[in-house]
């Protein structure tokens, strides 16, 4: 049970705590830590929207899994990259991307001026926590995307834009270094094989270390049972601490909140007393999510919490066809803002990693995009292994310069 839901702070960080920014000019990134972010009333009503899609695409991934598999999203790298996405996209299918990133009114330049800020800012908050956040964009060497589109991913995104030539057997590797130098290794690949249709990738990356404000004693950890689904229990290395915490303890449902650092992230534990995991997580709005918090309060508290590390593997097509942006798959859709051509997304797809410990938490995610041409033109191949005639014109007029038969290519020399 908490192996499913312990991330669920952790994938929300940037909505839960901090949400986005006043819209605004790109300004510099600078390494000066920040103590707080003060959201106006505008600004908060988008933690709301980006809570609400953290939650539709959380629910809509559970429906899809497995009974007594574990999970782990981060609807934030897969709202940013589609984001980014979304600047090429036009009419149908940007209003449709739109809807499923839960925009409501802010427009796109809004929401890349609050992604530039969340850039900036995220990364400063706690100088005991790691936080890398990375965007690329990857194409075919001889595809022509439009300059704006790139430019304004490298501004607002910070994107690094590369151009690759797809065909090589190298090509896979450069894109799959990139994705395990910004996870720190924890991820160390997300493209398996490049397809003669695909012309761009557009990839985000991030890497989270925390260390718990206070760490678990070590020598405080033992083995006990875990109830697993269908009744059964399994052994798991369950860390120990005596102390107060912010906790809920009710009938229906046990919390607790684990700060990181100074206290800027923090993980939020939420177990079911009288559901399912997949029955709760069907009840979870950003209205449900304050209510629980709101019923928080710091107690004295004996916490067995166990140890946990695994990696997740989604491809999110259908979820996000479900939020409403399924055009997008298509070959209806439109990125006319990114390239003459006629493309689809063929592929979103996300890996995530997840590691807690006596000392904190270590978790990556990469969100991959694939962009690839609706449909590749037909080669027809034509063999002319028999006798034919040729022609030698002049175009314009349609002058015929030269006339000929060829029998017998392997001759050099005719005399008649």
């Amino acid at each position: 049970m908490i192996n499913i839901v312990a991330f669920f702070n952790l994938t929300l960080f940037a909505t839960l705590l901090i949400g986005p920014m006043a819209c605004e000019d790109v300004v510099p990134v600078t390494s000066e830590e920040l103590t707080t972010l003060n959201l106006t009333p505008e600004e908060e009503k988008k933690v709301r929207l980006d809570n609400d899609f953290t939650l539709a695409l959380f629910n809509q991934a559970v429906s899809e899994m497995r009974e007594g598999d574990n999970m782990l999203l981060s609807p934030i790298s897969a709202n940013m990259v589609l984001s980014m996405l979304s600047n090429g996209a036009a009419g149908t299918t940007q209003d449709s991307l739109h809807r499923a990133l839960a925009f409501g009114d802010f427009s796109q330049i809004q929401v890349n001026q609050y992604y530039h800020k969340l850039l900036s800012s995220l990364p400063r908050l706690d100088s005991a926590t790691t936080l890398d956040i990375a965007n690329s964009i990857w194409y075919r060497n001889d595809f022509n995307a439009l300059p704006a589109f790139l430019e304004t991913n490298r501004q607002y995104y910070q994107a690094e834009v590369s151009a690759l030539d797809f065909a090589s057997p190298a090509a896979k590797g450069t894109i799959n270094r990139w994705v395990s130098d910004h996870t720190q290794g924890k991820i160390p690949e997300i493209i398996d094989q490049i397809s003669a249709e695909k012309m761009m990738y557009l990839i985000n990356a991030i890497y989270f270390k925390g260390i718990w404000q206070e760490p678990f004693d070590a020598g405080r950890t033992n083995k006990l049972p875990f109830s697993i689904p269908g009744g059964k229990s399994v052994e798991a290395d369950f860390m120990n601490a005596e102390r107060s915490f912010h906790v809920l303890s009710g009938d229906q449902l046990q919390g607790i909140e684990l700060p990181y650092g100074n206290g800027q992230f923090s993980m939020v534990i939420l177990m079911p007393r009288e559901s399912s995991v997949v029955q709760f997580v069907r009840t979870l709005t950003a209205d449900r999510i304050g209510e629980i918090y709101s019923g928080f309060a710091k107690r004295r508290t004996n916490l067995f919490l166990p140890k946990f590390q695994f990696a997740y593997e989604n491809t999110l097509n259908d979820e996000l066809s479900r939020l409403g942006m399924g055009i997008a798959f298509t070959d209806q859709a439109d990125f006319s803002g990114l390239a003459k051509e006629s493309l689809l997304v063929d592929q979103v797809k996300q890996k995530t990693f997840i590691e807690v410990n006596e000392e904190g938490t270590e978790a990556a995610a990469v969100t991959s995009v694939g962009v690839s041409v609706t449909s590749m033109p037909i080669v027809e191949t034509l063999r002319f292994d028999q006798p034919f005639v040729f022609l030698i014109r002049e175009n314009n007029c349609g002058l015929v310069l030269f006339t000929g038969i060829m029998n017998d290519p392997t001759q050099r020399a005719v005399t008649d």
